[in-house]
């Protein structure tokens, strides 16, 4: 037969229902000194440059009066992020009631031409904005498709050729990246510019790493042995070809010295003409017997006249 239990004296069950009380209570002061401690009182915004300090302000300021934990954090970083140059964005809680907003900003990377000017992307080719001017400090990109083209998303939403979009990607995320000029896209293949004159070119956008990496190591070459190539080829079969400057430079020396020597008979005969015109506009000297004749004749017209 099973033991009954033992009933606890009523004064300490009375004790042991206080306890749970006085806790209870405790806990729910402490609840609410705690959000009043945390309450939001003003708002501090760091980090922007081009993202405007006012909008952001205006967001994280509608958290004013508001328990820090009751905060909807997500929803304000996203309402925050719909700037395009926005990159990153962290909120927290600083001391005495103010909440901190930091932002991390994209920086342009490249430049792409357009009918109205030019639209700035960051390295992933997301669209931070519009502008007609032209940065000199940022590579320019032509032939791309840019009528859909929307700021806060990649520029290749309205390219359909993937490996196009492989090998730009790829080319500005090569060695190569850091002296690319300019990039013109053509429908078969690009032409690059680097920063010391080198004209590349690529004829077709098939095999696009192997070709990207052969270019990184030519480029890694020519920065070795400091010499320059005034144009590359790409499409050459299994090797490239690249082309000294020097070689050029005698090519068009050849060619001057070819154009002055069909110049020189031209130049001979015209100053022979000019001579001979000089000669024939040239008046005949008058001799003694000629200007005595004139004395006489104008002395008789006197003696005529006196008469």
């Amino acid at each position: 037969m099973a033991k009954r239990k033992k009933k606890l004296p009523k004064k300490y069950r009375n004790r042991r229902i206080a306890f749970v009380a006085i806790a209870a209570l405790l806990i729910a002061a402490l609840a609410w000194g705690a959000a009043r401690a945390l309450k939001i009182d003003t708002v501090e915004v760091t980090g922007t440059k081009v993202v405007p300090k006012n909008t952001v302000r205006a967001v994280a300021e509608e958290a004013v009066g508001t328990s820090y934990p009751r905060i909807d954090k997500k929803r304000m970083e996203n309402r925050i992020a719909q700037n395009a140059y926005v990159k990153e964005v962290h909120i927290g809680y600083g001391f005495f009631g103010k909440l901190k907003v930091d932002i991390r900003e994209e920086t342009p990377f490249a430049q792409i031409y357009t009918d109205d000017g030019y639209v700035l992307v960051n390295e992933e080719f997301k669209a931070l904005e519009k502008t007609r001017s032209y940065d000199p400090n940022l590579p320019k990109i032509s032939g791309m498709p840019t009528k859909a083209i929307k700021i806060g998303h990649t520029v290749f939403d309205g390219t359909k050729n993937e490996k196009k979009i492989e090998m730009i990607r790829g080319l500005f995320q090569s060695a190569v990246a850091e002296s690319i000029n300019s990039v013109d896209i053509l429908d078969r293949g690009i032409k690059i510019l680097l920063s010391d004159g080198t004209a590349v070119h690529i004829r077709s956008f098939e095999d696009g790493p192997y070709k990207i990496r052969q270019l990184e190591e030519i480029y890694k070459e020519m920065k070795a042995k400091n010499s320059r190539y005034s144009e590359i080829y790409l499409d050459q079969g299994d090797h490239p070809v690249a082309v000294k400057p020097s070689a050029l430079e005698d090519d068009e020396d050849d060619t001057k010295r070819e154009q002055s020597e069909q110049k020189k008979p031209s130049e001979t005969t015209k100053s022979a003409r000019g001579a001979e015109e000089k000669t024939t506009s040239k008046e005949t000297p008058k001799t003694e017997s000629d200007g005595a004749e004139e004395d006489a004749q104008k002395a008789r017209a006197t003696q005529n006249g006196n008469s």
